[in-house]
């Protein structure tokens, strides 16, 4: 064999090896991203993975339903898109960015990759931080200093989304509607104080 077949042999083969290392951490980057089974339509796909996984560590499942299975990542999706004016969907995607960057300085990953007790934890303190909504009088929120704090807002959302959703209103939650069914005519036996 001479040296110049053995060189190219030796770099066809460091090139299969290199190829199949980053064709095989390709795919397990591809399969860590592929968790969502619907379209977001304001969030990356990255990012609603991520609100995904902290609306079910904020509401997990239980003897109830999880916030995943009832649809509210989804929710908080359009909620974000339509309700929100540009300046706070901004400071809402600066907000997660900050909680990404906060998790990787203090676990090292990402917030997806972190284990419950991680997760638990951190969005514990980020609770604990976050000033709470300004106060309101008869429905009037009175004036805020400022934006609210991403998690303030995340949670509120993630509340709001299960707690109207169908499943938890109808199977969950006691529904009897005050003052009840109009009947018209309907005795009034022993309840007129006046003819006794």
């Amino acid at each position: 064999m001479n040296r110049r077949n053995a060189l190219k042999t030796s770099a066809l083969f460091m090139g299969y090896t290199v190829t199949a290392a980053a064709l095989t951490e390709t795919f397990v980057a591809c399969a860590k991203e592929a968790h969502l089974d619907w379209k977001p339509v304001f969030l990356t796909n990255k990012q609603a993975n991520t609100i995904a996984e902290i609306t079910e560590t904020i509401l997990p499942k239980t003897a109830t339903p999880g916030a995943k299975e009832l649809g509210v990542p989804q929710f908080v999706d359009k909620m974000l898109k339509e309700l929100l004016s540009e300046a706070d969907q901004n400071d809402f995607i600066a907000g997660l960015a900050a909680l990404e960057t906060r998790c990787e300085t203090e676990n090292g990953t990402s917030f997806v990759d972190c284990t419950p007790a991680q997760r638990e934890a951190l969005l514990l303190t980020l609770d604990k931080e976050a000033a709470p909504f300004p106060p309101s009088l008869w429905g009037i929120t009175l004036k805020p200093a400022g934006p609210p704090a991403f998690f303030r807002r995340l949670k509120s959302l993630t509340l709001l989304g299960y707690y109207t959703s169908e499943k938890i209103g109808k199977e969950i939650l006691a529904y009897d509607p005050i003052p009840g069914p109009f009947i018209a005519c309907m005795p009034l036996n022993g309840q007129n104080a006046w003819n006794e």
